[in-house]
């Protein structure tokens, strides 16, 4: 029973290391999945070029390219351009809300205080009216 024991326990390891080479085993077919795929791209870009390379000698193709440099350097410029204008506008927009939110902030105030000042008012007015009734009754 012990040799049984022990067959079992080599049986259950074994089976373990079955199953972790088998889930290596599917990773490493992923990565070479990926492989072929980045192998097929390169071949593809690799016969654009040598298509484009046998119309094209190299001077008109670094011409090309120093164009294509110079016009994406224009859009570069005008972008960040744009990107400075927005900021700006942006940020007086900032500071208007801010203004705004200081002239709310002291309206609200003013009318709480307004407020509280009607309020007193109305309970001087409650006690004089009060004071007058009972003097009313009095006479």
């Amino acid at each position: 029973s012990k040799s049984s024991e022990e067959i079992k326990q080599q049986n259950s390891e074994l089976s373990e290391k079955v199953h972790s080479l088998v889930s290596k085993n599917s990773a490493m077919k992923l990565d070479m999945e990926d492989l072929h795929k980045k192998l097929e791209m390169a071949e593809l870009m690799i016969q654009q070029f040598s298509n484009q390379a046998g119309s094209l000698d190299a001077n008109q193709q670094l011409q090309m390219a120093l164009e294509e440099k110079a016009s994406l350097e224009t859009q570069v410029a005008q972008l960040s351009e744009s990107l400075h204008q927005l900021q700006a506008e942006r940020d007086r927009y900032v500071e208007k809300l801010k203004e705004e939110q200081s002239i709310w902030q002291q309206r609200v105030q003013q009318l709480s205080e307004q407020v509280h000042t009607m309020a007193e008012e109305k309970e001087k007015h409650m006690a004089q009216i009060r004071e007058l009734e009972a003097n009313v009754t009095e006479l």
